[in-house]
């Protein structure tokens, strides 16, 4: 029994997606002391019916079903006033299900204002949306969020005149979350293997190209994988490959609301505890496809410049490879790695995939048997690479042992040799597009999104929290500044080679921010010897009169702080970035040597600097608790 490779269904309205431009932060609530209102019930999704339903269409897959919603400020929630405006905050409770994917039928942002939505705690956050973030529908879309609630949040300046329109018409509830395949994070089986394991080392650069996708259609959307593609020419057409089943999991496709989530994957071997931010692009065309191979060309629209992705190469050599790999998101989670240490065989009989995913012809695709790692339904489409991390497939499904689907029996990726001319137009098959100069070439290598030289680095807390605008400084040869992202990063392009550079980091914020009486205590134990500040960034977040060590002085300080007597330090700022590879002679005690500039600096730069990394300091919080963004 052949399993295809796709997601489960989630029944979405069309139009529901078309932007999400997103500016980070935290939300406002998080850092006053105001009680949660009371949560808004949504109604109960009959869950008999809904499983009824899907026992009559078992290829839908579906993990959640709709239930209607009336929301908006003006009918829900509460409001109150706040320094610089006032905020409305609504809880939305879902009294039986495992998550939620919150639908708007209007979402219209005035210039100043800022809307979250975060899970109970604000573990997870969601935001912030602005102005910027509208859509030319209307309409609007956040989640998938875990749980059974949820909490809303707009702040609205009181510099504003304009009003917010903001309504929350459905919520689609997740219903049997016990079936990975809605939420995505942390959905996948545990064999899996994240892509920065030591079994990806070598694969760092081929990952940037690889993005999963929500896919909407007119009744669900789903989850698929799929990569950027170089093209014989060079060029940076932001051509993607996938597989053609993918666009047959709901009904009519619409390409325009097809999102690509690239970077959207563990920062280390290690599962992470909260979601990664992923960097999106919304939309795309169908450019060509083909049942026979299961291939599916897309042109996604524009990338952002300071997205640093990689178009892969391919090859159209009908020889096996010594081995395989394959990168991929299964179950929209986040991304991992697969590796088969066998050479794949050209699989020579008919495979009869079921309903409309129709039938295979003989000979038209690689069989593989991965040895590292698994893949689940919505890994389809991912690419499969040959050892010089060349395309040579795209995954189409496979079958896994019904007692263990950690055990993979057969897999099966449409081969990209046959995909390249087999098809009678240039709308079914691939060499018009990827060789659109008809040079007849029969390997083509990868290059990067961005080959002039590039400035790039991400800031987190010694906390480990990312960093958003974050205001960063270039100095030297070129002078510039931008500010972080919503993931902590930023980008310097196009940056003259053979030149100094020097990049500083500079923010503000609020000198309270994750200060409390609290930290007092951890400092004062510490200069008494009764229990030290276990990491040196805890020690140096001590001395904010900037003495180069941490004493009484600096608790009266920070007193003043917490108490409202001041609004700033005495002398040091308020925020402190070092270079994230900064080591100690002494961790215990790091004003044993001179503290590191808080800069980068690189001489006669002749290539892109991608890890300009830097840690952020919060002066006066001795337990890092400091939210970003305030």
């Amino acid at each position: 029994m052949y399993f295809r490779l796709t997601l489960s269904l989630l029944l979405l309205s069309a139009g529901a997606l078309r932007g999400q431009i997103t500016e980070g932060g935290f939300p406002f609530s998080l850092s006053l002391s105001l009680n949660t209102p009371a949560p808004v019930l949504l109604p109960a999704l009959d869950l008999e019916a809904a499983r009824a339903e899907d026992a009559a269409r078992p290829e839908q897959q579906r993990f959640a079903a709709p239930v209607p919603a009336d929301v908006s400020p003006a009918s829900q929630g509460e409001w109150s006033d706040v320094p610089g405006g006032r905020i409305w905050r609504c809880a939305l409770q879902a009294p039986n299900g495992g998550g939620m994917v919150l639908l708007f039928d209007r979402f219209s942002l005035p210039q100043g204002a800022r809307f979250f939505a975060f899970t109970p705690g604000g573990d997870q956050v969601w935001g912030a949306f602005t102005a910027k973030s509208g859509t030319s529908s209307g309409k609007f879309l956040i989640g998938p969020v875990p749980g059974r609630e949820v909490i809303l949040e707009l702040f609205v300046s009181d510099k504003t005149t304009e009003p917010a329109d903001v309504h929350l018409n459905r919520v689609d509830v997740a219903y049997d979350v016990s079936v990975a395949g809605l939420l995505g994070f942390d959905d996948a089986l545990p064999c899996h293997v994240n892509v920065n394991c030591p079994e990806g080392a070598d694969w760092q650069t081929e990952k940037k190209g690889v993005a999963r996708i929500l896919m909407v259609f007119s009744n669900g959307a789903g989850w698929c994988t799929g990569t950027l593609i170089a093209n014989a020419d060079g060029t940076k057409e932001p051509y993607f490959l996938s597989a053609h089943h993918c666009q047959l999991i709901g009904l009519n496709p619409d390409f325009s609301m097809w999102r690509f989530d690239f970077d959207y994957e563990s920062a280390t071997c290690a599962n992470p505890t909260t979601e990664p931010i992923r960097r999106s692009v919304l939309g795309c065309q169908r450019i060509s496809f083909r049942e026979e191979t299961d291939f599916m060309l897309l042109k996604m629209n524009a990338i952002p410049a300071n997205y640093n992705l990689y178009f892969n190469g391919w090859t159209r050599s009908t020889t096996p490879p010594a081995s395989t790999t394959h990168i991929h998101h299964p179950v929209g989670d986040i991304k991992k790695i697969t590796h088969d240490n066998q050479a794949p065989t050209v699989y020579p009989q008919l495979i009869d995939w079921g309903g409309v995913f129709g039938i295979s012809p003989v000979n038209t695709h690689w069989s593989v048997i991965p040895e590292v790692g698994v893949y689940q339904p919505g890994s389809s489409g991912c690419p499969l690479f040959d050892p010089n991390k060349r395309i040579i497939g795209q995954l189409h499904g496979g079958n896994a042992d019904p007692q263990d689907n950690c055990i993979i029996i057969n897999s099966f990726f449409g081969r990209f040799d046959l995909s390249w001319d087999q098809g009678t137009t240039p709308a079914s098959r691939l060499k018009d597009w990827l060789d659109p100069g008809n040079t007849n070439k029969n390997t083509v290598d990868g290059y990067p999104q961005n080959s002039d030289i590039s400035i790039s680095g991400e800031i987190r807390t010694h906390g480990d929290k990312l960093m958003p605008n974050v205001r960063v400084y270039l100095s030297g040869g070129r002078t510039d500044s931008t500010l972080t992202d919503a993931q902590g990063a930023y980008t310097f392009l196009q940056v003259p080679a053979g030149q100094s550079y020097t990049i500083t980091p500079a923010y503000t914020g609020n000198a309270n921010n994750g200060v409390t009486a609290f930290d007092i205590s951890l400092y004062t134990r510490h200069i008494l010897g009764a229990q030290q500040l276990d990491t040196p960034w805890k020690i140096i977040s001590g001395d904010v009169n900037d003495s180069k060590s941490v004493t009484s002085f600096d608790m009266v300080d920070i007193r003043k702080v917490v108490l409202g007597a001041s609004v700033k330090f005495a002398a040091a700022p308020i925020w402190r970035f070092f270079p994230a590879s900064t080591t100690f002679a002494d961790p215990f005690n790091p004003f044993s040597s001179p503290l590191p500039a808080e800069s980068i600096t690189v001489t006669n730069l002749q290539q892109s600097l991608t890890d300009a990394d830097f840690i952020g300091v919060k002066v006066g919080d001795a337990n890092a608790n400091a939210n970003p963004g305030q």
